[in-house]
């Protein structure tokens, strides 16, 4: 037996603020609400009260200050270790900007009242604490496709049907004594904002939040959390129209959410579920990326051509602003958590690509690991493979992340040693 407790909270501004949308929607207020945002947290207890609260939102992502506040926060109210918190973001363009990945349009009420949100939807998981069983189960689809392509030699942001990407769906389901359940957490890899150019200034929490309706509207009394995985180089295979990925309608993401809803559905009616014999571990901690450092001009170049998408122009001033004071090295927040001796999550900051989770999932055998990425918005996370072929991933966003320079090779050895030493601190 465990227990468990899960809640949700709707994190819609109740304000007017600026959009993530793309590029050519920077600093533009949303028009109007498709479907409403929300945060989720599910807390896991052992029987030694051991705890976790896995926490994840509808957003795109945040800085370590959000996450910061909140471990603060459950330390000062509840006496619960700092290392047993991680959040993480579902990654929707279709949300309001947040402080990290935008530092010229945020809006300090809204900051505020999602802080607010978020440690409510915390105390209402803790008094919603239950018995019950703790199960492990996956499913796969054709639903992602690869989007980084070599084209004579050169990696292209282009559909790749043969290219590498995570086709299944992870699983953990949590049921009461009586056998009905309450949680259905589920972990995917694919890239959103994918949504079309006329709808980017309607807020959605797109094909990950239509999914959880989804299964929320099939299972009554059960709260569906869904956190993105290493979907940092793919997009919905429903995208890929022609020779390119084009942007979809709400209409075609309902279809894929459905799509998915019914593969988690099936299993469930199957019972295709492994009961787990949980055994909690849990730790945050930050790995040193070094960078290789770009000149000045490299960034000037882009802050003066003005075929550029307007935020390409301001974070490539403020590179050459802050130049002299950017970091040379990346702090990348990540975590790790034994659910039991065979079964592990591992979080990881940025934009981590699938890549990244082969290496660590090589690493560790015939165990099972879960990836939640997006638990800070710092940079693309490329592996060794990806910085040799180049591409967006791996240098083409430096500008955009405000870095100093692209990652630098040597990373997979980096990875690998933190995370090994994390789990022999586990054993």
């Amino acid at each position: 037996m465990i227990k468990f407790g899960v809640a949700k909270d709707i994190v819609t501004p109740a304000e007017r603020t600026t959009v993530m949308g793309w590029g050519t929607e920077f600093g533009k207020y949303f028009e109007n609400i498709h479907d409403d945002l929300y945060v989720r947290a599910l807390i896991l207890q052992d029987a030694a009260d051991n705890k976790v609260i896995l926490v994840t939102m509808d957003l795109l992502f945040h800085d370590d200050t959000l996450p910061d506040a909140l471990r603060d926060y459950i330390e000062d109210k509840y006496k619960i270790d700092r290392n047993c918190l991680h959040v993480s973001y579902t990654h929707t363009h279709n949300g309001p900007v947040l402080k990290g990945y935008d530092f010229t349009y945020y809006s300090e009420s809204y900051e505020a009242f999602l802080f607010d949100r978020v440690c409510r939807c915390i105390d209402r998981a803790l008094i919603n604490m239950r018995e019950g069983i703790l199960e492990y189960g996956s499913v796969a689809g054709e639903w992602n496709m690869s989007r980084r392509c070599m084209v004579d030699g050169v990696m292209n942001f282009l559909p790749n049907p043969d290219g590498n990407v995570d086709k299944n769906i992870y699983m953990l389901k949590c049921s009461d004594t009586n056998g009905k359940m309450r949680a259905l957490l589920m972990n995917y890899s694919c890239h959103p904002s994918n949504l079309e150019a006329n709808v980017t200034l309607q807020l959605s929490a797109e094909y990950p939040g239509r999914l959880c309706q989804r299964i929320e509207g099939n299972h009554y009394g059960c709260t569906a959390l869904f956190f993105q995985g290493c979907g940092g180089d793919s997009k919905l295979k429903q995208g890929m129209k022609s020779s390119r990925f084009q942007q979809i309608s709400h209409d075609e993401c309902d279809e894929v959410a459905g799509a998915m809803a019914t593969r988690v559905n099936q299993s469930l009616v199957r019972g295709d579920f492994k009961k787990l014999d949980v055994c909690l571990k849990s730790k945050v901690f930050k790995i040193p990326l070094p960078l290789e450092i770009y000149t000045k001009s490299y960034y000037q170049k882009i802050a003066d051509n003005n075929d550029v998408k307007s935020f390409y122009h301001i974070y490539a001033k403020y590179s050459v602003t802050n130049y002299d004071t950017l970091p040379d090295t990346l702090m990348l927040n990540c975590g790790a958590v034994q659910i039991t001796p065979d079964l592990y999550i591992f979080s990881m900051g940025g934009e981590p690509s699938y890549d990244v989770k082969r290496v660590l999932q090589d690493m560790m055998g015939e165990k099972v690991v879960m990836f939640f990425g997006y638990s800070d918005a710092i940079a693309y996370i490329p592996s060794d493979k990806m910085i040799a072929e180049g591409g967006y991933e791996a240098d083409g966003s430096v500008y955009e992340y405000r870095l100093k320079g692209r990652i630098a090779p040597g990373v997979d050895e980096l990875y690998t040693s933190y995370f090994k030493c994390v789990i022999g601190e586990f054993n």
